[in-house]
C-alpha cells in the first residue's frame, strides 16, 4: 500500500482498519432470473434463536432495515447478552458504510479513503452507534469483573472493539482511537484462543492480523508497536480457513476475508469457490456478485468475468439487489473491455455510469474522462472532445479537469 502525504501513523492505522474491515469487504456468476435461491448457509449463532437467524440472513442479503428489526427483536428477548448488542451494532454500522459507498475493498488498498470527507451520518444514527458500543462494552465488562477468563465475554468485547475501530476510522476519522481499538480486538481474541484453542470464531481476527502483519515491512511494524504480533501468511490463512469451515457465526466473515487473501496470493480456484458459494447462498448481496466477477477478471477468466458483469447489471436493473452499486460493475466492465482493446464497448460501459442512480458526481466525471480516452483510441476525435468538455464543465475535480484540458490539445494515446 503506497500512501503519500499522510503521517506514518495514518498509514499504519489504515492497515489496521483494513484488518478490522476485511470480513465485510467481499460481503460469481449470477443466479439466473427465475432460479430459486439456495437457503442461507447453516450457521450457529448466539443467541441461537429464530429472530437472530432470520436477521443474519437479511443482513448478508444486504436488507439492512429488515435485519435491524430482527436484531432488535432478539436484543429485546436477550437484553443482557453482549452478542445480541454486537449484532445490532454491526448492522447499523455496516448500513451506514454501505450507504456511503465505502463497503469496497479496493478503496482501502489505496489512499482514497484517507482523503475522503467525514461520512455524513445522521446525528441520531451516530448517537445510536455510540450507545450500542457503550452498552456492549458494559455487558462484557460486567461478566469479566466476576470471571476474568470468561471466553465468551472476552470474545464479545473483542468484537465490540473491532466494530468501534471501524466507526472511529471510517466515520469519526479518529485514527489513534481506531488503532487502539483494533489492537485491543486482536489481544482479546488472542487471549480467547489461549484459553480455548478450539474457539473458532476468535480465529478470524487473529488470523487476519497475522496475515496482514506478515506482509508489513519491518519498520512499519516498529512504528505500529506490532512486533508482539506473530506475522505469518500461511498461519493466518489457515486460521481463517478453520473459522470458515467451523460453521460458527463468523463463518461468512471468515470466508470473505479468506477469499480476499487467497486472491492476493493468486490462489484463485479456492477464492472463486468461496465467493461463488457465498453468492449462491445470499443472491441479493451485490458485493458478493461483484467480488466473484472481479476475481474472475483477476484470474484471467475474461469471458466469464464479462458475462458476470453483464449479469450483475441486468439483475440490478430488475431490482435484485437492495444495495446495488451498479456503477462499480459498469466501471469494471469498461476496464475489462479496455484491457482487451475493445474500446467501443469500453466507452459504452463508461458512458453508462452517468445514468446510474447511485453514481456520484466524481464517478460520473471520471468515467466521462475515461470514455473520452476510449474515443481518442478509436480516433473519434469529435466524441472525445465532447467528453473532455463535459468534464471541464463540471469542474468537480481539478486533477481531472486539468487532464481534460490537456487532452483537448493532445489526443490520448494508449501507454
Amino acid at each position: 500500500m503506497q500512501i503519500k502525504h499522510f503521517s506514518r501513523m495514518q498509514k499504519i492505522s489504515a492497515i489496521i482498519i483494513l484488518c478490522s474491515l476485511s470480513p465485510f469487504f467481499l460481503i460469481a456468476k449470477s443466479v439466473p432470473l427465475g432460479e430459486s435461491a439456495q437457503s442461507a448457509l447453516p450457521l450457529k449463532f448466539r443467541p441461537d434463536d429464530e429472530p437472530t437467524r432470520e436477521a443474519f440472513d437479511r443482513f448478508y442479503n444486504s436488507d439492512y432495515d429488515a435485519a435491524i428489526q430482527g436484531f432488535e427483536k432478539s436484543l429485546k428477548a436477550h437484553p443482557d447478552d453482549p452478542f445480541a448488542v454486537n449484532h445490532l451494532l454491526e448492522v447499523v454500522l455496516v448500513r451506514e458504510i454501505d450507504r456511503e459507498g465505502a463497503l469496497n475493498a479496493e478503496l482501502y488498498l489505496g489512499t482514497d479513503f484517507l482523503r475522503a470527507k467525514r461520512m455524513l451520518v445522521d446525528g441520531n444514527v451516530r448517537m445510536r452507534i455510540q450507545e450500542l458500543t457503550k452498552q456492549a462494552f458494559q455487558l462484557s465488562e460486567e461478566r469479566l469483573k466476576t470471571k476474568p477468563d470468561d471466553v465468551d465475554a472476552l470474545y464479545a468485547r473483542g468484537v465490540t472493539r473491532s466494530l468501534s475501530a471501524i466507526n472511529e476510522g471510517l466515520i469519526e476519522k479518529s485514527w489513534y482511537s481506531a488503532f487502539r481499538d483494533a489492537l485491543g480486538a486482536y489481544n482479546d481474541h488472542k487471549r480467547v484462543l489461549e484459553l480455548a484453542p478450539n474457539y473458532s470464531d476468535a480465529k478470524v481476527v487473529v488470523g487476519v492480523y497475522n496475515y496482514i502483519v506478515a506482509v508489513l515491512p519491518f519498520y512499519e511494524r516498529v512504528v505500529a508497536f506490532m512486533l508482539a504480533i506473530k506475522g505469518s501468511k500461511a498461519e493466518g490463512i489457515e486460521s481463517i480457513r478453520e473459522a470458515a469451515n467451523a460453521g460458527g457465526e463468523t463463518s461468512v466473515d471468515a470466508k470473505t476475508a479468506l477469499s480476499l487473501f487467497l486472491a492476493r496470493e493468486h490462489q484463485y480456484p479456492e477464492g472463486l469457490s468461496l465467493v461463488h458459494e457465498l453468492y449462491r447462498a445470499y443472491p441479493h448481496n451485490f458485493h458478493f456478485g461483484l467480488s466473484e466477477a472481479n476475481m474472475l477478471r483477476a484470474s484471467g477468466r475474461i469471458p466469464e468475468a464479462i458475462v458476470a458483469y453483464h449479469d450483475l447489471l441486468a439483475l440490478g436493473q430488475r431490482g435484485t439487489f437492495p444495495q446495488a452499486r451498479m456503477e462499480r460493475a459498469a466501471i469494471a466492465l469498461g476496464q475489462t473491455f479496455r484491457d482487451q482493446r475493445n474500446y467501443r464497448a469500453a466507452a459504452n460501459a463508461f458512458e453508462s455510469v452517468a445514468q446510474m442512480p447511485a453514481a456520484d458526481r466524481e464517478q460520473a466525471t471520471r468515467t466521462k474522462l475515461m470514455a473520452g480516452q476510449m474515443y481518442d483510441l478509436l480516433q473519434d476525435r469529435d466524441s472525445a472532445v465532447r467528453k473532455y468538455q463535459e468534464v471541464i464543465a463540471t469542474g468537480d475535480d481539478p486533477v481531472e479537469v486539468r487532464e481534460a484540458r490537456r487532452l483537448l490539445k493532445d489526443p490520448y494515446h494508449d501507454p
